[in-house]
C-alpha cells in the first residue's frame, strides 16, 4: 500500500503513565461510550483524544500498534470513522436547513485539510465561532451509522461549551444531549474542553470526566529542548515555567505571536494598575468592536498567568510564580490600592482580578463585544486593586446584562 501524507497526529507527551491505563481500558473493553477530556488549555486534549479514538479503531490487540491500516489512517486524520468537530464561523444564509448542513460540512473539511498540514494550526482566529444546531444534527446523523470500515465510530467534538454560544440560545447543546443520552453501541463520543464549568450540566453528568494534569516543569523544559529546538537550557526552563504545565502553550510561547500576546496582557495590567479611565480606554480600544477574538483570546490568557504569579507574590511563594521579577515590576508600577507582598496588589484583591479574567474569557467564548468585554475587564481589575470590588462580572449570565445595558 503506497504511504500517505505524513503523520499528524502525535502520541501525547508526558502522558505515558495515563496512555498505559487508557490502552488497558480499551483493550479491556472498559472505556466509557461518553468522555469529557479536560484540562488547561496547552495541556493536549486534542492529543490525547486523538490517540484515544486511534487505540479505539487500532486491528491489533496492543492498542494503538501504530502499524496497522486503521492506526496510520487515523495518524493522517483520514480514517472514515473518526470524525473531528471544532466550532467554526456561521456559515451564510441557505435556502433550507439541508443546505446549511451541508455547508457546515464543506468549511469542517477545508479545516480537516489545514490540520492535516498543521494539527496546531489555529482555525478561524478572528472569527466568530460556535458549535451551532446545524454542526450538531450533523454529528446525530454520522452517529447513526454504522462505522464504514472499523467495528467503531469515534467523535472528538472540541471545545464542547462552544455549543451554547449565546446564553439564551442552547438548542445546540441540547440537541446533542439527545445523543447522549442514547448513544448507538458503536459510537464513542469524546469532548473536549478548557472551561468544562461552561457546559450544561446534564451534559457533564452523562459524560465521564478525564483530566489532563500539567506537567512537571521539568518535563515540559525537555519537550521545548527536544521538538522545539531550544537548546539553551535556561531558556527551555524559563519557557516551561511560563507554560504552566502545558506542552503547547510551550510551543506557543516559543513561537513570537506570543510575544505579541503577552506584551498585550502586560498593557491590560497597566491599565488596571493605573486606575486612570484614560488608561483603561486606550488600553481596550486597541481591539474593535467585533472579530477581535483571536486578538483578545490570547492575551486574557496570558493575563490569566500575569494575574497567578501576582497571586503567588502576594502570598509569600514567590518560588512559585513562573515570572517573580516581571511581576514585582508590575505590581511597583501600580496604584498604591490594596497592597501585600512584594509591593503587589493584596490577595483578595488578585482573586477577585482573576474572577474578572475568567468571566472575560467565558464572554469572548460566547462572541460578546471584545471592546466592550475588555472595557468592562479593566473596570472591574482597578476596582478589586483599589480594594472596591463591584461584582459586577461575578458570572457570566450577569456580566453579559451588564454589556447589554452599556
Amino acid at each position: 500500500m503506497a504511504e500517505g501524507p505524513p503523520v499528524t497526529v502525535e502520541r501525547p507527551w508526558g502522558q505515558e503513565d495515563l496512555l498505559r491505563r487508557l490502552a488497558g481500558a480499551v483493550a479491556g473493553r472498559r472505556l466509557p461510550q461518553s468522555l469529557l477530556v479536560h484540562g488547561p488549555e496547552g495541556v493536549g486534549k486534542r492529543s490525547l483524544a486523538l490517540w484515544m479514538a486511534r487505540a479505539l479503531e487500532c486491528e491489533a490487540a496492543d492498542v494503538p500498534c501504530e502499524e496497522c491500516r486503521n492506526c496510520r489512517m487515523a495518524a493522517r486524520l483520514e480514517h472514515p470513522d473518526i470524525h473531528l468537530h471544532f466550532p467554526m464561523p456561521r456559515p451564510k444564509r441557505a435556502a433550507s436547513r439541508a443546505k446549511l448542513r451541508e455547508a457546515i460540512e464543506t468549511q469542517r473539511h477545508e479545516r480537516l485539510a489545514l490540520l492535516r498540514e498543521d494539527l496546531h494550526a489555529r482555525l478561524d482566529p478572528d472569527a466568530v465561532t460556535g458549535l451551532y444546531v446545524a454542526a450538531v444534527e450533523n454529528i446525530r446523523d454520522q452517529a447513526s451509522r454504522r462505522p464504514s470500515m472499523a467495528r467503531r465510530s469515534v467523535f472528538v467534538i472540541e471545545d464542547a461549551e462552544r455549543m451554547v454560544p449565546q446564553s439564551a440560545s442552547p438548542e445546540a447543546a441540547n440537541a446533542f444531549l439527545k445523543l447522549l443520552e442514547e448513544p448507538p453501541p458503536f459510537a464513542y463520543l469524546v469532548l473536549t474542553s478548557s472551561r468544562p464549568d461552561a457546559l450544561l450540566p446534564t451534559i457533564r453528568s452523562r459524560t465521564v470526566p478525564l483530566r489532563i494534569a500539567p506537567l512537571p516543569t521539568e518535563r515540559v523544559a525537555a519537550y521545548v529542548a527536544k521538538h522545539l529546538g531550544v537548546r539553551d537550557d535556561d531558556r527551555a526552563r524559563g519557557v516551561a515555567r511560563r507554560a504552566g504545565g502545558a506542552v503547547y502553550r510551550a510551543r506557543m510561547l516559543v513561537d513570537a505571536e506570543v510575544d505579541e500576546s503577552g506584551a498585550a496582557a502586560d498593557g491590560l495590567l497597566a491599565a488596571a494598575l493605573d486606575g486612570s479611565p484614560q488608561a483603561r480606554y486606550r488600553a481596550a480600544s486597541r481591539y474593535s468592536a467585533r472579530g477581535a477574538r483571536g486578538e483578545l483570546e490570547p492575551a486574557l490568557e496570558a493575563l490569566r498567568i500575569r494575574l497567578r504569579d501576582m497571586l503567588c507574590v502576594a502570598a509569600g511563594a514567590a518560588d512559585a510564580a513562573l515570572d517573580p521579577d516581571r511581576t514585582k515590576k508590575s505590581g511597583a508600577a501600580g496604584s498604591q490600592g490594596a497592597r501585600g507582598a512584594g509591593g503587589v496588589p493584596a490577595e483578595g484583591a488578585v482573586l477577585e482580578a482573576l474572577g474578572a479574567v475568567d468571566a472575560a474569557m467565558e464572554g469572548v467564548g460566547r462572541n460578546l463585544n471584545p471592546q466592550a468585554t475588555t472595557a468592562l475587564l479593566l473596570e472591574e481589575m482597578s476596582a478589586a486593586f483599589a480594594g472596591r470590588s463591584t461584582g459586577r462580572m461575578a458570572g457570566t449570565p450577569q456580566f453579559a446584562g451588564v454589556l447589554r445595558s452599556l
